[in-house]
């Protein structure tokens, strides 16, 4: 692989970090849904250059994840089967796609995000926010994502910040 194409599949992978954080800025759910496809479609795609399988894969079950979020208005989409469900899919992807240990980082990591999302106590969101993260920066530098890494770094601040100042500090917000 030359140098830029090496540079390439960091960009591919950096915007997409980019753009997972600057979604949530947005103030319609719809927006954030569409944007974290697209971020997952980026990753699907930097991941696969890297020859990162579980990053990929993982990434493709996150697509589907936001399809059921998209839709958790509707009765199909609210039965607890669907954490159940995600929470085997991140269990097995690991086993799926393994070439060592680092693969089982995505995995658990995915697993902490998936029941983040669900659960409606932020105090736990944010917990499981901290603790996935350190997780997907390891996987990250492992399978040599380093601007998924570098991104991954200020996203772990952001959640320590955030349990500082909501759970450890005990300054209310807003749910």
């Amino acid at each position: 692989m030359t140098s830029m194409q090496s540079w390439f599949i960091q960009l591919i992978g950096l915007v997409g970090s980019v753009i997972a954080i600057t979604s949530l800025q947005s103030g319609s759910r719809k927006k954030i849904l569409s944007l974290q496809v697209v971020c997952c479609v980026l990753w699907v795609t930097h991941y696969g250059l890297l020859g990162a399988w579980t990053g990929a894969l993982i990434n493709c079950l996150g697509l589907a994840r936001a399809v059921v979020c998209a839709c958790n208005d509707r009765k199909w989409a609210k039965s607890p089967l669907w954490l159940v469900f995600f929470l085997v899919c991140y269990a097995v992807s690991p086993l799926l796609t393994w070439d060592g240990t680092h693969c089982l980082l995505m995995g658990g990591a995915m697993m902490l995000t998936t029941v983040a999302l669900w659960v409606r106590d932020m105090r736990l969101t944010r917990l499981l926010f901290l603790l996935n993260s350190p997780l997907v920066l390891l996987y990250n530098l492992a399978a040599g994502s380093y601007s998924c890494a570098a991104i991954e770094v200020v996203a772990l601040a952001s959640f320590a910040l955030a349990v500082w100042r909501f759970d450890i500090r005990k300054q209310p917000c807003k749910t």
